[in-house]
């Protein structure tokens, strides 16, 4: 599935986020799972939400070895350690932990925004500056992304 738009929601009192109804529309339990996995994005005041069946297959694609090199322990045992599975309820919320919530430094405004493969969300301020930044450089990131598409 691929996720994108911005929307701007807020995170409740109890840590409650609506995910968006574009996105809810169009999950299918088959193809997707039935819920998401939460994890620390980059930067990390930020966080990331993948499709259960997406966050299996991202972790399908990691090499594993019987004695894994230094960065890649490292970076395993932060990034699947934190993870957490979240069930959407009858109104189409997930649970954000609180600790997540909170090292991530999240307000109550967010963005929710789809960003190919995952859904991020940031604190609605941080993320209007970072879109206003990146507008800025717009053309230098488009040319750079299709030369890495491309292969170049």
């Amino acid at each position: 599935m691929i996720f994108t738009g911005q929307y701007d929601h807020t995170i409740d009192a109890k840590n409650r986020l609506a995910i968006p109804r574009k996105y809810r529309s169009r999950l299918d339990p088959e193809r997707d799972g039935n819920g998401f996995v939460v994890v620390p994005g980059t930067p990390n005041t930020t966080l990331w939400l993948y499709t259960e069946k997406a966050f299996e297959q991202l972790a399908s694609k990691a090499e594993s070895n019987l004695i894994p090199r230094e960065d890649q322990l490292h970076f395993d045992r932060i990034f699947y350690s934190s993870a957490e599975y979240l069930d959407l309820d009858s109104q189409g919320r997930v649970l954000l932990p609180e600790k997540m919530v909170a090292d991530a430094g999240l307000t109550k405004e967010v963005t929710v925004c789809g960003v190919r493969d995952h859904i991020e969300i940031h604190t609605r301020a941080a993320f209007a500056a970072e879109m206003a930044e990146g507008r800025k450089q717009f053309s230098a990131f488009q040319v750079r992304a299709r030369d890495a598409y491309r292969g170049d």
